[in-house]
């Protein structure tokens, strides 16, 4: 089994695996019980958003994969993990220039294709 040394220690293949799969479910989770309801202006709220979120670091490149494939308002998530905003400069509404900044800033990292 392949092991790669991570800031919280020894992680192994299968806890990688088993941590993406539990992102895929809270983000499906999320979706289904309507990213647009109340909890659009502020996701942070939303239980299963907040539990993406406390996954650090790790689900990064998982946001920014879904975040391509699906344009879903991932940007509190990035930023609240990152504590970066490459999107500063996008216009207000314009959710498809706040992708791009975040898109770009993962192929600056090597975390998007």
């Amino acid at each position: 089994m392949t092991t790669r040394v991570t800031a919280a220690g020894s992680e192994t293949a299968a806890d990688e695996a088993a941590l993406e799969q539990r992102f895929v479910d809270l983000a499906r989770e999320w979706r289904a019980a309507g990213q647009f309801d109340a909890f659009a202006s502020d996701p942070d709220q939303d239980p299963r958003y907040r539990a993406i979120i406390e996954m650090g670091e790790a689900a990064v490149p998982w946001i920014l994969r879904d975040l391509s494939q699906t344009g879903d308002h991932w940007f509190h998530a990035l930023r609240a993990i990152t504590g970066e905003n490459p999107a500063v400069d996008a216009r207000p509404g314009r959710i498809r220039e706040f992708r791009d900044a975040w898109l770009q800033w993962g192929r600056e990292r090597g975390l998007v294709e």
